[in-house]
C-alpha cells in the first residue's frame, strides 16, 4: 500500500528565488527529455508485447439454447385500502381522527385517506404474511410534496424485515411508491403484519392504501446477459450479470497459454437464503476438438455468514500450450426448492504482463479553478503536488464545467454529453443503463476499471455512475468519507491488478463543505493571533455558517476551504506517488466550484456562475508537453475523448474533441461555452470572454424572475458583480437567441431515469394490477428546456 504523507508541514515547498526556479525547470526538462527518449526503445518492444494479445477478453455470456424462460409475473399478497373501519383494525401514528374523502374525478377521486398532523406516520396492518411470500409493496399516496416512503413485516409487534426509506415526488393527483423489502427470503418464520412508515409529511399528504407483491428474484438483479448493470454489496458495486439456477450460461472466446478464467460472485440480500448453499460449477472444454474436450472445471461455493454480505472472488486457470478456441459454461447448483440466483461480476479471461496502459482521472468535488497554486490565477494557496505535476504535463487554467452540481457533473464527464441532452439536473436523478460511458469504452478496450468515489449521493441506485466499472466503491448510505479513505480502497484493489490495463477514477470530497481540516493546518491560511469567534467581526446580515454557527470571520471559513485543498494535495500525492501510476495517463480536474460572497451566495454552489463552473484541468501523460499552460476557454465535457486519444483509442467512438488541439493551434477561435444549473434554475453561455445568463424559472437563491438575463463581461470583472445587460442589449440579444437555440436543439429523449423501479416488463405487470401510468421515485426534466412568454418585461425586451 503507498506510504500516506502524515507530516503534512514537511509537504509544502520552500520559497525559491524565481530565476532560480525557471532554471532548474530548464535543467529538468533537458533531463527528463534525455530519460523519455532512453526509455521509447524499452517501451516500444513494451508496447509490441502489449498489443500482441489482449489482457483482458470479456465473456459475453449467453443462456445455454433450450433453457427455460424465468417466470415473469408479479402476484399479489393482499391488498389493504383505508376504509372507515380502519381506525378500528390497524395502529394508527400521527393521523387525524377524521378521514380524508374525494370524490372529484379531476383530483383522482373517488379516493379516501388518511391524513396526518405530524410530519411522520406510521400505519401497522394486522395481517399474516407466510414467510417468503412477498418481496414488494406498493404504498398508494396523495401528496404535493415530497415524502419519504418505507415498509417493514412485523412478527409480535416488532419490525423484523424494513426496507430503505425511498422519496416520493408527489403531484397532488393519487400515486404510488414501490418498496423492495430485503431480507425476506432470509426469514423461515412467518409475518404477522405490514407496517408502513411515512416521514416529511405535509398537512397536504394523504396515505391511502398499501399492497404486498411478489415479483419474480429475476427481477432484482440485471436480466439481460448482454447489457450487464452494476449490483452492489455493501459499498462496492461491480458490473454484473445474473447467473440462474435453471439457465446455464456459455460463451466461447480465444484464450492463450497463461491465461487464468476470474470471476467474482455474490448473492444480494433480495434474493438470498440463509439456509442456502449454492455454487457454482465451471467446465472450460477445447472447442476446437470434436468432439470437445475438458480443459478445466471448478466448483465454487457462495460463502455464508457474515462474508455473504460481500463479493467472493474465483479464478480457474487455464491449462493451455497455445492459443485455443475455448467454450466456458457456467452453472449454478442448489438442493433448495424454488429459484435460486447469484450475481456474476466480470467474468473474462486474463493474462498479465509487465508494463500494462494505465489511466487515471481523479475528480475533486467543489475545487475551484483558483485553488492551484500553480495557475496564474491562484489566490496563494499551496499545492506542491500539483504544481509538479502540472509542469509535466499541461494545464488548462480556463476549464468549465456543464453544471454546478455533482451527480449530474460526473454523468456529463462520463458521457461527454451535457445536462441538456442527459437531463439529469438533480442529484436523484439516474443516468440511464443505455448511456456509454467513458469507463465502458475502457472496458471494451480490454481495460479493467476500478472506482473509488467519496460521496454517498453517488451510489449506484442515486446516480448510475457505476455503469462500465468492474469494481467500485461508495461510502453508505448519504455519507461523506474523507480521500485518504477511498484512496486505501484503490490501493488494495491496485495490488490485485498487477499485470492488467487500469483504468482508474478517484473522487474526492475534501474541498465540499463542511470545511473541517485537520489541526496542523487549521491557520495555514489565518492569522492565529485573530480570534475568528470574536466580537470584533460582524457577517452580513442573514448570514450563517451552518456548520460553524459561532464563527464570525469569512475570511477565516475561505481559510479552511484553502486548508482543504493544501490537505487533498498531500493524499493526491500519496495516491499517485503508487509504483503503478509513474508511467500513467493522469487527468485532474473538478465537477464544479463554489461560491465566497459573490451575489449574496457564501459557502455553496448554487449561482451559475465562473466561480461555480471553473475547476482545475491537469493532464500529464508519458511524453507530454513539459509545462504547457492552455489559458483559451475548454469544456471539460471534452476530456474524455482527449483521454482516449493520449491512450491510443483514437477509433474508439465516443463524444468530443481532443483538448491538444489547443496546443497545436492556440490561435483558433474559441467556442461557445453552455452550462445547465442544478435543477435547471438557469442556463448560461460564456463566449469570447462575455458571459450571459438566462433564468429558466424563478429562484429565490439567488433572487431571480423567470426569463431574467445578466450579461457579464469577464475580462474586467471575473465575478460577475457589475451587469451590463443595459449598456450591452444588442450583445445580449445575440448571445440570448444563441443560448435559446442550443436549449431547443436538445434531445427530448434524455439520458436519465427516475430512481425507482425501471424495468418495463415489470411496470407492464404492475400496470395489469391497477398501476398504469403511476410515477416511481424522483421525476426527470422532460419536454423543452425554455418558453418565449410574451406577456413577460423581459422577454419583450428582446422583441
Amino acid at each position: 500500500m503507498t506510504k500516506r504523507l502524515h507530516d503534512l508541514r514537511q509537504s509544502w515547498a520552500p520559497s525559491v528565488p524565481r530565476g532560480r526556479v525557471l532554471a532548474e525547470r530548464w535543467s529538468r526538462c533537458f533531463a527528463l527529455g534525455a530519460l523519455a527518449l532512453m526509455a521509447s526503445c524499452a517501451k516500444a518492444e513494451l508496447e509490441a508485447a502489449d498489443n500482441a494479445v489482449q489482457h483482458i477478453v470479456r465473456l459475453d455470456l449467453a443462456a445455454v439454447p433450450g433453457s427455460p424462460k424465468p417466470a415473469a409475473e408479479i402476484l399479489s399478497g393482499g391488498r389493504f385500502d383505508v376504509e372507515p373501519e380502519s381506525h378500528a383494525k390497524w395502529q394508527i401514528e400521527g393521523a387525524d381522527e377524521e378521514l380524508v374523502i374525494q370524490s372529484k374525478e379531476r383530483w383522482g377521486g373517488p379516493w379516501m385517506g388518511l391524513g396526518f398532523s405530524t410530519d411522520k406516520g406510521r400505519v401497522a396492518i394486522p395481517q399474516a404474511i407466510p414467510a417468503g411470500s412477498v418481496n414488494r409493496a406498493a404504498v398508494r399516496m396523495m401528496c404535493k410534496s415530497k415524502v419519504d416512503v418505507a415498509v417493514a413485516l412485523t412478527r409480535d409487534g416488532k419490525d423484523v424485515v424494513t426496507s430503505a426509506f425511498l422519496r416520493h415526488s408527489g403531484t397532488g393527483l393519487p400515486g404510488v411508491v414501490f418498496v423492495d423489502i430485503p431480507g425476506v427470503l432470509g426469514q423461515t418464520k412467518p409475518f404477522d403484519g405490514v407496517r408502513v412508515l411515512i416521514d416529511r409529511l405535509k398537512h397536504d399528504s394523504v396515505f391511502l392504501g398499501v399492497e404486498l407483491l411478489s415479483a419474480p428474484l429475476h427481477g432484482f438483479l440485471p436480466e439481460d446477459p448482454s447489457r450487464p448493470d452494476a449490483v452492489g454489496m455493501e459499498n462496492e458495486f461491480r458490473t454484473s450479470i445474473t447467473l440462474s439456477k435453471d439457465v446455464p450460461m456459455v460463451a466461447e472466446v480465444t484464450a492463450t497459454p497463461g491465461s487464468v478464467l476470474r470471476f467474482g460472485m455474490a448473492r444480494p440480500v433480495m434474493v438470498r437464503r440463509t439456509s442456502e448453499r449454492p455454487r457454482i460449477q465451471v467446465s472450460v472444454m477445447d472447442a476446437e476438438q470434436d468432439p470437445p474436450i475438458e480443459l478445466a472445471k471448478g466448483a465454487f461455493t457462495l460463502p455464508r455468514g457474515r462474508d455473504a454480505r460481500l463479493w467472493a472472488d474465483a479464478e480457474l486457470p487455464l491449462p493451455l500450450d497455445a492459443p485455443s478456441r475455448i467454450q466456458v459454461t457456467f452453472s449454478l447448483h442448489s438442493e433448495e426448492p424454488g429459484a435460486s440466483l447469484v450475481a456474476l461480476s466480470s467474468p473474462r479471461i486474463e493474462r498479465r504482463w509487465a508494463g500494462p496502459k494505465t489511466v487515471v482521472l481523479v475528480t475533486s468535488d467543489t475545487h475551484r479553478a483558483d485553488h492551484v497554486g500553480g495557475s496564474s490565477r491562484s489566490v496563494g494557496v499551496e499545492t506542491p503536488f500539483l504544481d509538479r505535476l502540472a509542469d509535466k504535463g499541461v494545464m488548462f487554467e480556463d476549464a468549465y464545467a456543464s453544471t454546478n452540481i455533482t451527480n449530474p457533473s460526473h454523468a456529463s464527464l462520463m458521457t461527454a454529453l451535457s445536462p441538456r441532452d442527459t437531463r439529469m439536473v438533480n442529484n436523484n436523478t439516474v443516468l440511464a443503463e443505455h448511456a456509454v460511458t467513458l469507463a465502458e469504452r475502457y472496458q471494451q478496450a480490454g481495460y479493467f476499471t476500478l472506482a473509488a468515489l467519496s460521496a454517498g449521493h453517488m451510489n449506484h441506485r442515486q446516480s448510475g455512475l457505476s455503469q462500465g466499472f468492474d469494481r467500485l466503491w461508495v461510502p453508505s448510505g448519504k455519507a461523506n468519507v474523507d480521500s485518504r479513505i477511498s484512496i486505501e480502497r484503490l490501493d488494495e484493489w491496485l495490488e490485485e491488478a498487477n499485470g492488467l490495463p487500469l483504468f482508474v477514477w478517484l473522487h474526492v470530497f475534501d474541498a465540499h463543505a463542511p470545511y473541517e481540516v485537520p489541526d496542523e493546518l487549521r491557520w495555514r491560511y489565518y492569522d492565529e493571533s485573530k480570534d475568528p469567534y470574536g466580537e470584533s467581526f460582524e457577517l452580513p446580515q442573514g448570514v450563517r455558517v451552518p456548520w460553524d454557527a459561532a464563527v464570525r470571520d469569512l475570511d477565516f471559513v475561505t481559510s479552511q476551504y484553502m486548508s482543504e485543498v493544501t490537505y487533498l494535495d498531500t493524499q493526491l500525492e500519496g495516491f499517485l506517488s503508487h509504483p503503478r501510476f509513474q508511467n500513467a495517463v493522469i487527468a485532474i480536474t473538478g465537477d464544479h466550484g463554489e461560491s465566497f460572497g459573490n451575489h449574496g451566495l457564501y459557502f455553496t454552489h448554487i449561482g451559475l456562475y465562473p466561480e461555480t463552473l471553473g475547476v482545475p484541468l491537469i493532464l500529464t501523460w508519458p511524453g507530454s508537453p513539459l509545462g504547457a499552460k492552455v489559458t483559451r476557454s475548454v469544456s471539460h465535457l471534452d476530456l474524455g475523448r482527449t483521454l482516449l486519444d493520449i491512450s491510443g483509442l483514437v477509433e474508439v467512438e465516443f463524444p468530443g474533441q481532443n483538448l491538444m488541439g489547443w496546443l497545436e493551434n492556440e490561435e483558433r477561435e474559441g467556442e461557445a461555452r453552455y452550462a445547465i444549473s442544478s435543477h435547471a434554475h438557469s442556463a448560461s453561455i460564456e463566449k469570447d470572454g462575455w458571459f450571459l445568463i438566462l433564468s429558466l424559472r424563478n429562484s429565490g437563491k439567488p433572487v431571480r424572475a423567470e426569463h431574467q438575463v445578466e450579461l457579464y463581461r469577464l475580462a474586467d470583472d471575473p465575478g460577475c458583480l457589475v451587469d451590463l445587460i443595459d449598456e450591452e442589449i444588442e450583445r445580449a440579444r445575440y448571445m440570448r437567441s444563441q443560448l435559446i437555440a442550443w436549449l431547443a436543439a436538445a434531445d427530448e429523449s434524455g439520458l436519465s431515469q427516475a430512481t425507482g423501479l425501471q424495468d418495463r416488463e415489470e411496470l407492464a405487470q404492475l400496470a395489469a394490477l391497477g398501476y398504469a401510468d403511476q410515477g416511481v421515485g424522483e421525476g426527470t426534466e422532460t419536454g423543452t428546456w425554455y418558453k418565449e412568454d410574451g406577456k413577460s418585461e423581459w422577454c419583450q425586451r428582446f422583441r
